[in-house]
């Protein structure tokens, strides 16, 4: 059943947390059985955006060592899954519009061409969501006018998402790309980005516009 879940769920880019007694035995002990590494690292292997601990950490004796463990495990599973070389075969989609057909293309284009990451102008976080269901294998970035939507994102797998002003053209969507993310560090001169939103820009589900910079040069 879970399984079902996760599918149906990432298909229709909706993000997933596995929960409830992954850990349950690091309430009173220290390490956890094998049975619980391997629930843990299924559902990464599944596709869950997140895992949760509960008990583990709210009541238990290890919260501290429950949350390295568990962290500890995704990692190992997430360097597995990111290993796999069929991970760019066709996603089962719920519908394919252009929003879905871009995203597929931005995460298709970064492998393609060894990019630092995909950024994502977005208004509702959609765009953001579809790529992550792509699981690609460069990080996404997410720019948001609106403090909800980089709050939502952030349960969703491989999104880091970041607040700028509103722009209204490409041109000020690039500086503001180069401003944000050379300014921390993000990016360096001579990366190479995708980039995708929408036009017009800033209307939810309008994603429309993929375009390849490298950052640094004239445009």
């Amino acid at each position: 059943i879970q399984k079902e879940i996760i599918r149906q769920a990432r298909a229709a880019s909706v993000p997933v947390i596995v929960a409830t007694q992954m850990l349950e035995s690091m309430v009173t002990h220290v390490r956890p059985t094998r049975a619980e590494v391997s629930d843990v690292a299924t559902a990464i292997f599944d596709g869950a955006d997140a895992i949760m601990l509960s008990a583990e950490t709210a009541t238990g004796h290890y919260p501290a060592e429950a949350v390295e463990v568990m962290a500890r495990i995704a990692e190992r599973a997430e360097r597995a899954v990111l290993g796999d070389a069929t991970r760019h075969r066709r996603r089962e989609r719920v519908g394919v519009g252009f929003s879905e057909a871009v995203s597929d293309a931005a995460s298709a284009a970064a492998h393609a061409l060894g990019a630092r990451a995909i950024v994502a102008f977005t208004q509702s976080g959609f765009s953001a969501r579809l790529i992550s269901q792509a699981r690609p294998d460069v990080p996404i970035i997410a720019l948001t006018p609106f403090v909800e939507v980089q709050r939502r994102l952030a349960l969703s797998w491989g999104v880091s998402s970041r607040l700028i002003r509103k722009v209204d053209t490409t041109d000020e969507m690039i500086d503001q790309i180069e401003a944000t993310l050379v300014g921390d560090g993000s990016v360096v001169a001579g990366d190479v980005l995708v980039m995708i939103s929408g036009s017009p820009m800033w209307v939810a589900g309008t994603t429309n516009l993929l375009k390849l910079h490298r950052v640094g040069e004239r445009r």
